[in-house]
């Protein structure tokens, strides 16, 4: 922003759809106002009037007034459209999954009560390589409009379809998340059996629950057994591999410690230096 630039304001930035006037830059920022801008109105029955504004109230240059219409349009209507999911399994299930899309600043869940579930992707060419989708078949879908800036903004239920491809790309990644959060409900749940808020934190459990198993459902039953099979054939490496050492243990208690060396060589690492990841 510079000085005498007119600009669109609007006191409300997210009341899509809301008319907007038109003002002018008097000055950014000062000593008592660091991060405000100080405009001038230029029409209505406040013209004239100069007041102290956040930046998000400045909308966009004047001059790119259609632009932004047109953008304000598409964003209102997607939040529309999107905010039912608000609190719903499938949305807090795409938090989840969209947690693990690199770099992180690429992607945005909005999660307030105006617009939950537009998903805000500021490379979408990037961001649509890295899940293995076609951006100019992303770009079509009728719930995904790109601004002006190049920012695009995606509506539920095409949030959802994207989160669901994530899920497929990062199985791998996903699946021991779900199974730490899968170990600690039920650790939780066994607490919360002993005391007084147990039934009621049981609907909580119960919900976080219900996210878990979708999110798993979402990577795919063949990845989600595949991780299954690896994580009980490590305990399985992990119970044998103890038995191994106790009878090492055992044999050179006894006096027989060529053949418990032996042994200990052919096992080629003890079990107890894996590191906790073998458990999971």
């Amino acid at each position: 922003m510079e000085i005498g630039e007119s600009w669109a304001y609007r006191a409300r930035a997210r009341d899509w759809g809301g008319a907007v006037t038109r003002v002018e830059i008097v000055r950014v920022g000062g000593p008592r106002r660091a991060g405000w801008v100080h405009v001038r109105f230029l029409e209505g029955d406040e013209s004239g009037v100069q007041e102290w504004v956040t930046p998000d109230c400045l909308l966009a240059p004047w001059f790119d007034l259609d632009v932004f219409r047109a953008d304000d349009a598409a964003e209102s209507a997607l939040a529309e459209a999107s905010r039912e999911a608000r609190g719903t399994t499938a949305f807090e299930a795409a938090r989840l999954v969209l947690s693990f899309i690199r770099p992180k600043k690429n992607v945005r869940l909005r999660r307030g009560a105006a617009d939950a579930g537009v998903l805000e992707i500021s490379r979408l060419d990037e961001t649509a390589k890295s899940l293995e989708l076609d951006p100019a078949e992303l770009r079509s879908d009728p719930m995904v409009h790109e601004k002006g800036s190049g920012l695009c903004l995606v509506g539920w239920p095409a949030t959802e379809r994207v989160a669901r491809r994530a899920a497929e790309c990062f199985a791998d990644e996903i699946l021991p998340e779900t199974d730490r959060r899968e170990q600690a409900l039920a650790d939780e749940r066994a607490q919360s059996q002993w005391s007084s808020w147990g039934r009621r934190n049981d609907r909580k459990l119960d919900s976080e629950q219900a996210v878990v198993r979708m999110v798993r459902e979402w990577c795919g039953e063949e990845r989600a057994e595949r991780y299954d099979e690896l994580v009980a054939l490590r305990a399985e490496v992990i119970r044998l591999g103890g038995l191994v050492e106790r009878a090492v243990r055992e044999l050179r208690n006894r006096g027989y410690g060529v053949i418990a060396s032996t042994i200990e060589r052919d096992l080629g690492v003890h079990i107890s230096s894996l590191g906790p990841d073998v458990h999971r």
